[in-house]
């Protein structure tokens, strides 16, 4: 996950650096892979990617591992004060290739953004004198159900050979989130998890 965050988030600078939309440009690098385009261009559809939203924006994150690919996009919006940031809906396209169980997919898919969101957005471990400072739920906050996003999930079907979903699901979620945070505010987040005393300081 934290590898595809550094790639993803990247990939939106190298965007922003060619004045291009982030969406053309991983189609454009992807082009001689139908299975990447096509959860690139389903998420997109789910999401209305270039419906513009006010007061909020729109990221992208992609991923393959292990003969699977996936596109996420999170729709975002930041209190600049608080330093929170709200993430409003989040889109999932998956091709794990022949899928037999689609319902245990779409509930893998559902845990594994959960998963991500709480990883992304508040999880983080300190240590004061060699010690973890967190001992509980109390000092170690994760993601609780009244902010959970609405999310949509799709499996895109190409027949490939089985390949599973394992933690598919959860690496696109963090790039998105930056990088919707950036297209919204011009403000890059380069580290996790991306809490509000961290978002803060980008506008201080």
């Amino acid at each position: 996950g934290y590898n595809k965050f550094a790639a993803e988030s990247f990939m939106d600078e190298v965007a922003h650096a060619k004045r291009m939309d982030p969406l053309a440009l991983r189609l454009e690098l992807t082009r001689e892979h139908p299975r990447a385009q096509g959860v690139l261009k389903a998420v997109a559809k789910m999401a209305r990617w270039s419906k513009p939203r006010r007061g909020r924006a729109l990221g992208l994150a992609f991923s393959d591992y292990h003969g699977t690919f996936s596109a996420g996009v999170a729709e975002v919006s930041v209190n600049r004060r608080t330093g929170k940031i709200k993430v409003h809906n989040y889109w999932l396209a998956v091709d794990p290739g022949i899928v037999i169980q689609p319902v245990n997919v779409h509930a893998q898919a559902e845990s594994a953004v959960v998963y991500g969101l709480s990883a992304a957005l508040l999880e983080e471990l300190t240590f004061k004198d060699g010690a973890i400072e967190q001992r509980n739920f109390n000092d170690y906050p994760v993601l609780r159900m009244a902010d959970i996003p609405g999310i949509h999930t799709h499996i895109v079907e190409s027949g490939a050979e089985p390949s599973g979903m394992g933690e598919i699901g959860v690496v696109c979620v963090a790039p998105a989130i930056a990088n919707a945070v950036f297209r919204l505010t011009g403000k890059r987040i380069r580290a996790l998890p991306m809490s509000p005393q961290r978002v803060k300081k980008l506008f201080a």
